[in-house]
């Protein structure tokens, strides 16, 4: 059975949270600059998450996969198959009227 968040004592915050190799949530670290830096995983963390998980996969080109592509790339299946703009808006968590989710969606053209 999953844990949930709440189960390990998080129920605010980031969701996106470093996770030691014994998968336990560190405690707080001190302020640097008004912000706990252990608090939320960095971009570049995210980043190496989606290239591991890439190569452990067995793709080809694995170290070009990053968040945003996948991101991306999920936008453009969902067109390519024919979902509705509104769905593939909602999937994406881009806010209702964005223009942004046009230029995530690929042509199979370019």
């Amino acid at each position: 059975m999953a844990r949930r968040p709440g189960d390990a004592g998080v129920t605010t915050g980031p969701l996106f949270r470093p996770i030691d190799r014994h998968g336990r949530i560190p405690a707080r670290a001190h302020p640097v600059a008004g912000r706990d830096r252990r608090e939320r995983l960095t971009p570049q963390s995210i980043n190496l998450i989606a290239k591991r998980a890439a190569t452990a996969a067995d793709l080809d080109h694995a170290d070009a996969y990053t968040p945003h592509g996948l991101r991306a790339g999920g936008a453009t299946s969902a067109a390519k198959a024919g979902a509705f703009m509104s769905a593939i808006i909602r999937h994406g968590r881009w806010a209702d009227g964005s223009p942004v989710v046009a230029g995530y969606i690929r042509q199979a053209d370019k």
